[in-house]
């Protein structure tokens, strides 16, 4: 290989807040976890993860200062809701919005969830109730919550669809960088 010939890559800032683009986006969730008294909180969130197929552990990162990290340590639960694009399009305006009117920001309904942990989402076509396993604790106050989990569930017609109908329903949303929310699409091809 000719080691004089410019390379087509620029190094970016180790800092993620002046990435643009960013190639790391973060599917968006909607994480519901109770406090000790049972009142529910609901928070969008980015940075999910699946961690392990055995158990299947799934992760999210927060602050250490978010209710919901406050929340998951005390009951050791957490529901992750899985929004479609038009379902995630208000996330920021949820995160932005006073704990009490966020279920009202977002436009979606609570519903119990039957393995008593925190509610999920009835419009999302998925959740995935989770037991916590595992925090990872970062420098800066941030953290990785790592949950077993307990019942993944999908709205009954996806699974009654033919695969890539089936994916092209979920229309998973992605934060890519502050105001830029973007959209997986099942596109041509065998593969999704």
């Amino acid at each position: 290989m000719d080691s004089s010939a410019a390379s087509p890559f620029r190094p970016l800032p180790a800092d993620k807040w002046q990435w643009h683009p960013s190639p790391v986006p973060g599917q968006i969730v909607y994480v519901t976890t109770r406090d000790a008294d049972g009142e529910v909180n609901l928070a969008p969130k980015s940075w999910v993860s699946m961690a392990a197929f055995r158990g299947p552990i799934i992760g999210f990162g927060c602050s250490e200062q978010h209710r919901t990290c406050t929340n998951v340590a005390v009951t050791g639960r957490f529901t992750l809701s899985f929004p479609t694009a038009r379902q995630a399009e208000r996330a920021a305006e949820v995160a932005d919005a006073p704990r009490g009117s966020r279920l009202a920001v977002a436009a979606l309904t609570l519903e119990e969830s039957p393995m008593g942990g925190a509610p999920h989402l009835l419009e999302c076509p998925a959740y995935a109730d989770c037991s916590l396993v595992r925090t990872v604790r970062f420098d800066g106050g941030e953290v990785f919550l790592f949950g077993r989990i307990e019942l993944l569930a999908m709205h009954e017609e996806l699974l009654r669809l033919p695969i890539r109908e089936a994916y092209a329903r979920l229309t998973p949303a992605f934060f890519c960088e502050p105001g830029v929310i973007g959209e997986m699409r099942a596109g041509p091809g065998k593969n999704v």
